[in-house]
C-alpha cells in the first residue's frame, strides 16, 4: 500500500513515516501542500494523509480540489484544531476521516486500516502462480508450502508481477510503483534485485517465472494461450481503449510539465539558468519518467529518465559543458517526439481469492512427537510448520502469522524457556491463540499460564490426536471473531470508533444511526450479538432490547449496551430491559474487545452443551 504523508513538520513526518514503513506501507513525504498536490496529481496513492495549514495549498483546499477533480482516494486530515465545526468543515471539504494532533499512533493506525478496508473490498487476496503462493495479509510467501525468505523491495516487486499478471513492466514504472521520489534507484538497481528474487526463487526449486522483454521490461512467465495473445497484440498496431482515453484525457497535464523542462533547457542554453529552476526541470522530469511507462510509453519513460538524470549531474553556470547542453536538449525534442506515440498496455486481471486453511506452528523439540503433529493436523485439513526453538518460532511467527500456536514451555539447551514468547504472544494485536503442554502440572505453573495469556494447557504425556483436539476447539472459538455485530447509536462519530476498535479483529460490521431502522435491519443482517446506546431519539436502547426480548425468535440475543451514565438505578433498569452487559463511556477499546469474545464464547459454549 502506498501513502502520500503531507505535513509540514519534517520532524513529525519522518517519525510518522518510519511507524507507518514499519507496518510495510511505502511512504511519500510532501512537506508543502502545493507539491502533495503534484504527486497527487501524477502518482497514485491508496491513502492520503494530510494536514490541514500547509505552506502554498492548505489541506482544505487540496481536499475540495482532489473531490473537484474526480479523484477517489481516501483522505485523513491531521491539524491541532479539534473543535467539532473545524472537523465539519474537513468531511465537507471531502475528507474521510479526521485525526487531531497530539496523535495517537496506534489510533491513527487503526483509522488507516479501516480507511484502506473501506476503500476496496479484495484489498489482501491470496495470490498464486502455479506452486507459488503469496497472503498479502501477513506477508507470506511460500513455493510448494515451503516458505521464501524476501526482502521487501523483492516482496513488493513479485507482489506487482502477481497482481498484473498480464503486464509487461518496464524498469521505470517499476520505479514509479516500488520506490519514493526522494530514493531516484538507477535501473542497475531494478535489475539487482530482480536478480536477487530470481536467485531466491530458484533456490526454491522454482523454474524461473519471471520473463525478460527484451526492450519492453519484465513480466511473469504466462502460459501458451497468453502468449499468443501477446503476439497478436504485437504484431498489430496495439491500443487499449480505455487507456487510450485515459491518456487523451491527461495528455495536456504531461505536455505542461514537458513545457517546464524546455523553458529550463532554453534558459541554460541562453545562460539564465538557475538552481531553482533546474531543480524545478528535473522534479518534472522524474514525473514524467514513472508516470508515462504506466502509459505504455516506455520510450519517453526512459528519456524523462535520462533528462533526469543530467539535469541532477549538470552545472549550468559553466561553459564547458555544452556538448552535455546539447545532449540534454536532443533528448528533451526525443521526449516531446515520443510523447506523442499511442499509449500502449495490456488489460490486467488480478488472480482469484484463495480460502486458506488453518496455520498451526508447532514450537518442539522433539521432531518424531512434531511430525507426528503435522500428520494429525493434515487429516484435519490444518497447515502446520515445525520450529525446533524459541529463535526459530520468531522467526516463523514474523514471516506468517499463524492462526494458534502449539508451545512446549521446555527448551533445556535455551536460555530462555516457553513463558517468554507466551508472553510476546499475548501482547500483539489480536493475541496469537496459544496451547501450551508441559510435564509440569503444579498450581503455579497452571496460574502462570493463564496469567500470560495462554488458551490451554495440556498436560504430557499426551497423544498427538488429544493435542489436535485442543487446537481444534482453539480454532473453533476462534472463529467467534468472524461474528456479525449489529451496533445502534445516533452519534455517527461514535460507531466510527466502535469501527475502528473492533474491525480489526475480523467481526463483520453492521453500523446503524437511525433507530427507527432497528427492526429492520436487525432482520436483514441476522447478527450474532448486539451493540446498544442507552440514550437515542425517540426509541433508546431499552426500548429496543425490550422488543427483542419479547420476540420469540430474538429473545436469547446477546445484548451490550454502552452509556455515560453511572447511576446504579440506570444500570438495573438496563439489565432489567434484558441487557447481558454494560460499558460505560469512555469506551476503553480492549475492555470492550474482551467483553464481546467473552459474551460470544459463552453464548457459543451454551450452545454446544444444548447441542
Amino acid at each position: 500500500m502506498k501513502i502520500l504523508l503531507v505535513e509540514d513538520d519534517r520532524s513529525f513526518a519522518e517519525v510518522l513515516a518510519e511507524i507507518l514503513k514499519a507496518q510495510n506501507y511505502l511512504v511519500e513525504i510532501a512537506t508543502d501542500g502545493q507539491v502533495g498536490w503534484d504527486l497527487a496529481e501524477v502518482y497514485e496513492y491508496d491513502l492520503i494523509v494530510l494536514d490541514v495549514i500547509l505552506p502554498n495549498l492548505d489541506g482544505i483546499t487540496f481536499c475540495q480540489q482532489l473531490r473537484a477533480n474526480k479523484n477517489t482516494t481516501p483522505v485523513l486530515l491531521l491539524t491541532v484544531q479539534g473543535s467539532s465545526n473545524n472537523k465539519v468543515i474537513g468531511l465537507d471539504a471531502g475528507a474521510d476521516d479526521y485525526v487531531v494532533k497530539p496523535v495517537d499512533f496506534e489510533e491513527l493506525l487503526a483509522r488507516i486500516r479501516a480507511l484502506l478496508r473501506r476503500n476496496s473490498s479484495d484489498v489482501l487476496p491470496v495470490l498464486e502462480w502455479e506452486d507459488l503462493r503469496m497472503n498479502p495479509r501477513n506477508c507470506e510467501v511460500t513455493y510448494q508450502d515451503q516458505p521464501l525468505r524476501l526482502t521487501n523491495k523483492e516482496y513488493r516487486i513479485l507482489e506487482l508481477f502477481l497482481r498484473n499478471s498480464q503486464r509487461i513492466f518496464s524498469q521505470s514504472a517499476l520505479i514509479e510503483h516500488l520506490w519514493l521520489f526522494e530514493e531516484t534507484p538507477t535501473q542497475n538497481t531494478v535489475r539487482a534485485h530482480i536478480k536477487s528474487l530470481r536467485r531466491k526463487l530458484k533456490q526454491a526449486g522454482s523454474e524461473d517465472i519471471i520473463e525478460t522483454m527484451y526492450g519492453l521490461g519484465y513480466r511473469l512467465k504466462h502460459q501458451a494461450q497468453i502468449k499468443e495473445k501477446l503476439a497478436e497484440v504485437q504484431t498489430i498496431n496495439q491500443t487499449a481503449p480505455k487507456l487510450t482515453l485515459s491518456w487523451e484525457r491527461h495528455k495536456q497535464k504531461y505536455r505542461d510539465r514537458l513545457k517546464i523542462i524546455e523553458q529550463a533547457v532554453a534558459a541554460i542554453t541562453a545562460g539564465t539558468g538557475s538552481i531553482e529552476l533546474c531543480q524545478k526541470a528535473r522534479r518534472e522530469a522524474h514525473t514524467l519518467s514513472g508516470s508515462l511507462g504506466s502509459f505504455g510509453l516506455d520510450t519517453a519513460s526512459t528519456l524523462s529518465r535520462q533528462i533526469e538524470q543530467i539535469f541532477a549531474a549538470i552545472e549550468f553556470t559553466t561553459s564547458e559543458n555544452q556538448m552535455e547542453k546539447e545532449n540534454l536538449s536532443q533528448k528533451v525534442l526525443a521526449l516531446s517526439e515520443a510523447m506523442e506515440e499511442p499509449a500502449v498496455i495490456l488489460d490486467t486481471e488480478l488472480p482469484p481469492q484463495i480460502v486458506q486453511a488453518p496455520h498451526l506452528l508447532i514450537v518442539h523439540e522433539d521432531m518424531v512427537f512434531a511430525q507426528q503433529l503435522v500428520a494429525a493436523a493434515v487429516s484435519r485439513g490444518i497447515q502446520a510448520e515445525i520450529t525446533i526453538n524459541l529463535t526459530q518460532a520468531r522467526d516463523a511467527i514474523a514471516l506468517s502469522r499463524p492462526d494458534v500456536v502449539l508451545l512446549d514451555l521446555s527448551f533445556p539447551d535455551s536460555v530462555e524457556n516457553g513463558f517468554d514468547l507466551l508472553a510476546e504472544l499475548a501482547c500483539l494485536q489480536p493475541p496469537i491463540p496459544t496451547l501450551v503442554f508441559t510435564s509440569v502440572e503444579e498450581l503455579p505453573v497452571r496460574v502462570q499460564v493463564a496469567r500470560l495469556g495462554g488458551r490451554g494447557f495440556l498436560p504430557k504425556p499426551i497423544s498427538p490426536a488429544q493435542a489436535l483436539e485442543a487446537v481444534h476447539q482453539v480454532l473453533q472459538r476462534s472463529t467467534q471473531q468472524q461474528a456479525k455485530l449489529l451496533i445502534v447509536d445516533d452519534d455517527s462519530q461514535v460507531l466510527d470508533f466502535l469501527e475502528m476498535v473492533l474491525q480489526p479483529w475480523g467481526f463483520h460490521l453492521t453500523l446503524l444511526n437511525e433507530p427507527r431502522q432497528f427492526w429492520n435491519i436487525l432482520q436483514q443482517t441476522r447478527p450474532d450479538l448486539l451493540i446498544l446506546n442507552l440514550e437515542m431519539p425517540e426509541f433508546d436502547g431499552i426500548d429496543l432490547c425490550q422488543v427483542l426480548r419479547n420476540d420469540l425468535e430474538w429473545s436469547d440475543l446477546p445484548v451490550i449496551f454502552f452509556s455515560a451514565h453511572t447511576e446504579s438505578e440506570k444500570i438495573e433498569q438496563v439489565f432489567e430491559a434484558g441487557a447481558d452487559d454494560y460499558v460505560t463511556k469512555p469506551i476503553m477499546g480492549r475492555e470492550l474487545v474482551a467483553r464481546v469474545l467473552n459474551r460470544l464464547e459463552r453464548v457459543q459454549m451454551l450452545r454446544r452443551n444444548v447441542g
